[in-house]
């Protein structure tokens, strides 16, 4: 059963677009500082990917976000950590 804390992470985290560059990981951290009265360890990894254009003979890197993991103190005390995985 999950904890109030954790509704709360995963109904913040569900309202994010992260497909968009409008997110910002400081905004993310101050915004749950407020509701979970701590700030959570915070960690993305990305997925990088490189396309190659022909015609050009360009190379293209496109970063995506693979997974997200957020670390914090549970109601009883403990460490509890959540892994979402984006895409």
């Amino acid at each position: 059963m999950a904890s109030m804390k954790e509704m709360a992470i995963r109904e913040y985290l569900s309202k994010i677009d992260f497909n968009r560059d409008d997110w910002k990981l400081s905004q993310i951290q101050k915004d749950m500082r407020m509701f979970l009265g701590e700030e959570p360890a915070i960690d993305i990894l990305y997925k990088k990917d490189v396309l190659i254009n022909e015609i050009l003979g360009e190379a293209q890197e496109i970063k995506k976000i693979d997974k997200i993991s957020i670390v914090f103190t549970d109601l009883d005390d403990k460490f509890n950590k959540l892994e979402f995985i984006i895409d």
